[in-house]
This record gives structure tokens, C-alpha cells and sequence, in this order.
């Protein structure tokens, strides 16, 4: 095989290229009203060394709600971390507990936003949710084996200008944490 200087010659990468956080989904068609506030790369970078890194995908979504289309001022959600379990196996089917819908997701998902937004919100998604994220990935790197939901979900506040966060999770999470 021809060397190629820069670049791993097995997979003609350069070498140097940080890992991308791979999608789950394509990404969802949004109307050319809206647009997603922050890509890959960019929660890559942000997220990088984190020990859940090789486990995460990003699922970029677009909800069609009518709240979104209201001329007064109204919250978008805009990111969300979260992580889901193994559910109790007598809900799941054998095959689909074999085809892995029944393993732990570690999973960051975008939520398009109005293209009037874009940057302001991307700019409090990198100053504040995504170091925030991953505090939160790094305060829970024991969690692969537990049952249960535990997100920490962003909002934009178009009236209030600012980024909310919250932290949600099921029964079994809060029941069990130690």
C-alpha cells in the first residue's frame, strides 16, 4: 500500500483528526425556517476524552410542533445527554433483546431550532451546556449496567434570552443512586 505522510494508511485518515461522535439517525429534514444549532464536530470536541465517548451517538431531530411557529416568544428545547439502561427483561421480547434493544444508549440529541436563534444559542451551547455535559458524562461513567433514564436536557428561554438546564430521571435511577 502507498504511504501517504499525515494520514494512517489504513483507513487514509489524517492522523492528527480528532474522533467525530457518530449519528444514530439521519438527521431529521427541517424546513428552511430552522436549522440545528450545533453539528458533530463541534459536541465532538467539546466532549472529547470523556469515558463514555466511544458509547455516544448524536441524534439531530426536528419536532414539528406548533409552539415553535408562535410569534410571541416561547422555549426551545435545544440538547439533551441521556442514558438508558437495560429495561426490565419481561417488557422486552427475546428477539429483540437479541437484536440489542434492550442494551445501554449513551445518547446526545439536537433539536432544530429557528435559523433567527442559531448562533445566539450555539454560543450558550459551547460557553455552558456542553462543558456542562460533560461534568455530567463525568460524574456518571459507573452507570453502563444500571436500569432506569437519567438526561440532562438544555431549553433556550426566547423571552428570558437564556439557557435552562434540567436533570430528569426514572424511579429506578433516584431509587438506586448511592
Amino acid at each position: 500500500m502507498r504511504a501517504y505522510p499525515g494520514y494512517d494508511s489504513d483507513s487514509l485518515k489524517p492522523m492528527d483528526a480528532p474522533a467525530i461522535i457518530p449519528t444514530r439517525h439521519r438527521k431529521s429534514k427541517v424546513p428552511k425556517t430552522h436549522t440545528y444549532p450545533a453539528g458533530a464536530k463541534i459536541i465532538s470536541e467539546a466532549l472529547a476524552g470523556v469515558p463514555q465517548f466511544d458509547q455516544l451517538t448524536i441524534d439531530f431531530r426536528y419536532v414539528n410542533s406548533m409552539a415553535r411557529f408562535h410569534e410571541c416568544s416561547t422555549q426551545y428545547q435545544v440538547l439533551e445527554a441521556a442514558y438508558s439502561g437495560p429495561g426490565p427483561r419481561r417488557f422486552i421480547s427475546k428477539a429483540m433483546d437479541e437484536a440489542g434493544y434492550n442494551r445501554p444508549k449513551w445518547e446526545i440529541r439536537v433539536d432544530a431550532v429557528p435559523c433567527s436563534l442559531r448562533h445566539t444559542i450555539q454560543a450558550k451551547l459551547v460557553a455552558a451546556a456542553l462543558p456542562a455535559v460533560r461534568a455530567w458524562l463525568m460524574a456518571n461513567p459507573h452507570s453502563n449496567e444500571r436500569e432506569g433514564f437519567h438526561a440532562l436536557k438544555f431549553v433556550y428561554d426566547e423571552l428570558e434570552e437564556e439557557l435552562k438546564s434540567d436533570e430528569r430521571s426514572t424511579i429506578e435511577w433516584r431509587t438506586s443512586r448511592a
